[in-house]
């Protein structure tokens, strides 16, 4: 955590310079950020030793999107099972990244469990890296302005982390970067098709495909056929969440605004924290009427405040809806969040905090959201 808010710092005064660094300057700050990740000896999340079981249940003809068996003797499970202690949860990703998963592990199979996590982080790394030359091309401006787009995806040390532990957000963000940049290249249809379809990675790409769908007409045909194409193959996903996840979750808030009031009973909580995200949702809709970007960010904060466990991967999107209007305060209101998001560590590193401390958390960790007290209504 020290690492990576010295690093913020760093990170936000390049955000401020007027002009720049050049593109190769971030990719290689990028990469540079990366292998230093790599000789963090701890990973707080379990998640990549999920990813591999879901690929190994694949492989053997389990369902992933079902409860592993307990006594299953396939040692990679298995060793998915101890980590996660007995039980990790259901896959809540989509068929292409199972697809995905399943080919790290029999490629990498014969060199052991511990080269087929890695192949997860090797993977998650290099589509981190993708996105940056992805953004420049993607997002709209003169160049500076694209560089700065891509510098806030690509520098952000809080993403630079979360890719070195190999979670898979940065795949799906390459491919829905991807899509925006077919669009960008007159291929519209073919971009909102791409869009949609990175869902079949991980679900927040079919948010940006119903937008996409709504405000561009043009490429209104090829993004409903993805999002069509996306749901029928996500079937497997859907059902798993409703039979399998459903019925057993638990509320359990951390490290966020439910966190917050979670002492107030769950109903309560989530009440109070959808009444904050609904003014969020106001002003963004507000902005976009207006026609200004910065608006998207005010509606993806409203999304984040909804969320009970924002864990640190899950701020690769706000940072990317950041990169919108970077120099904005909202922008800057989004980029903080993504970096106390690594607050959300403490609960698994350490051990569920008692109401008080689990209070104090989450005022910290959404104690950015003071910087839009003195909102200047000044566009980007």
């Amino acid at each position: 955590m020290l690492a990576i808010f010295a690093a913020g710092f760093m990170y936000w005064r390049a955000l401020q310079q007027a002009q720049p660094v050049s593109l190769q300057s971030v990719c290689l700050t990028a990469a540079a950020a990366l292998a230093a990740a790599w000789f963090v000896p701890v990973l707080f999340s379990s998640d990549v030793y999920a990813y591999a079981a879901y690929g190994e249940m694949a492989r053997i003809g389990l369902n992933p999107y079902a409860l592993a068996p307990v006594n299953n003797a396939d040692a990679l499970v298995r060793a998915a099972q101890a980590q996660w202690v007995t039980a990790f949860p259901i896959c809540l990703y989509g068929p292409v990244f199972v697809a995905l998963a399943r080919l790290l592990v029999t490629t990498l199979a014969p060199l052991g469990p511990l080269a087929q996590l890695d192949g997860f982080r090797v993977t998650a790394c290099a589509a981190f890296l993708l996105c940056i030359p992805l953004a420049y091309g993607a997002f709209t401006g003169d160049r500076a302005a694209r560089l700065r787009a891509a510098a806030t995806i690509g520098l952000n040390p809080a993403a630079v982390w979360c890719a070195a532990e190999g979670h898979n957000d940065a795949i799906a963000l390459a491919a829905v970067l991807a899509g925006f940049v077919l669009i960008s290249r007159r291929f519209v249809n073919a971009g909102g098709a791409v869009i949609a379809l990175s869902s079949l990675i991980k679900p927040p790409g079919i948010a940006a495909a119903f937008v996409l769908a709504f405000a561009d007409r043009r490429a209104r045909f090829g993004t409903v056929a993805g999002i069509v194409v996306a749901i029928a193959l996500s079937w497997p996903l859907i059902r798993g969440v409703m039979t399998q996840l459903a019925p057993h979750g638990s509320y359990a808030p951390q490290a966020s605004l439910q966190a917050v009031f979670a002492p107030m009973g769950p109903f309560v909580a989530v009440g109070l924290a959808g009444v904050v995200a609904s003014l969020f949702a106001l002003r963004g809709t507000a902005l976009l009427i207006r026609r200004l970007d910065e608006g998207w960010i005010w509606l993806g904060i409203a999304v984040w405040l909804l969320v009970p466990n924002p864990y640190p991967w899950y701020g690769l999107w706000l940072v990317a809806l950041a990169a919108l209007a970077p120099r904005t305060p909202v922008a800057r209101a989004a980029i903080l969040l993504s970096l106390t998001s690594v607050l959300r560590y403490i609960p698994d590193a350490i051990g569920t905090p008692h109401p008080p401390l689990s209070v104090a958390l989450g005022v910290a960790a959404v104690l950015p959201l003071v910087v839009l007290l003195r909102y200047n209504k000044r566009p980007a």
